[in-house]
């Protein structure tokens, strides 16, 4: 049995400078990096470090990053037979670090993350439907494709696992195909429409979505850890104590952290 991650995979373009760039100015860049990136990407890989069999459903360019993002999966142990190559270029990040205030500014261009169409997913997932036992999906590809995504997994009987990231609204029937939903606080509020300042509220807000259909409602908080709303549960799980260094990614390994525990 396997988990399978319907997502977007691209490469994240890092530089740190001291100023940002007026219009029409050079500025002296420094460190300079690439790193494999997307959500969906970033969580198949953290449920395939967790031990689990991990299928990734994707696609990249017909380009050098899009081979090199294919073969970074692969090296990390996930199954990347259902990633395909599109007729375009690979999705892509592009970030800029001020080193003296701490503040970014990012450029995204989604590429093949694009044409990762319904039908395409419908094929794959039937392909999987003896294998897979559980479907984790964010919303850095088209949402007719995650809509799919998550109706055809619910169908096949797999846990259907939704992070709703970036933030956005989502169609009210969709609620009733997921089985736990794992937003920010942000997200949240982008989700119901309810102001989120006070744990009141998260609960709240998560109960909104209980009422919206879907069975579980996992809010990450940073350093406060995580809420937990179901019908029959409203817990604040605390995180564990230690040393922030860097949050980046952070939700990601959250996210394929309890996609494990759940399929496990």
């Amino acid at each position: 049995m396997c988990i399978a991650v319907v997502g977007s995979i691209h490469a994240d373009f890092y530089i740190k400078t001291k100023k940002f760039p007026q219009p029409d100015e050079t500025v002296i860049g420094n460190d300079f990096a690439i790193h494999p990136g997307g959500k969906g990407a970033n969580q198949a890989v953290g449920c395939a470090r967790l031990g689990i069999e991990t299928y990734m459903i994707g696609a990249v360019g017909n380009d050098y990053i899009g081979r090199l993002l294919i073969e970074n999966l692969a090296k990390n142990g996930i199954k990347v037979d259902y990633i395909f190559t599109a007729e375009c270029s690979s999705g892509v990040a592009f970030i800029i670090l001020n080193e003296e205030t701490g503040e970014n500014m990012i450029i995204v261009s989604s590429g093949a993350d694009n044409a990762l169409t319904p039908n395409y997913v419908e094929d794959v997932l039937e392909n999987l439907k003896n294998r897979a036992r559980t479907l984790l999906v964010q919303l850095e590809i088209p949402i007719e494709t995650v809509y799919k995504a998550i109706e055809i997994a619910k169908e096949m009987g797999m846990t259907t696992i939704l992070n709703p990231a970036p933030a956005r609204s989502l169609d009210r029937y969709i609620y009733s195909y997921i089985d736990v939903i794992v937003p920010n606080r942000v997200e949240l509020q982008q989700l119901t429409n309810i102001k989120i300042a006070t744990i009141d509220d998260v609960f709240k807000a998560s109960e909104e979505l209980l009422n919206y259909g879907c069975n579980a409602v996992v809010t990450t908080l940073g350093s406060m850890g995580a809420a937990v709303v179901t019908p029959s549960i409203r817990v604040i799980v605390p995180a564990f104590k230690t040393q922030i260094v860097d949050t980046v990614g952070a939700g990601d390994a959250f996210v394929a952290g309890l996609a494990v525990s759940l399929y496990e």
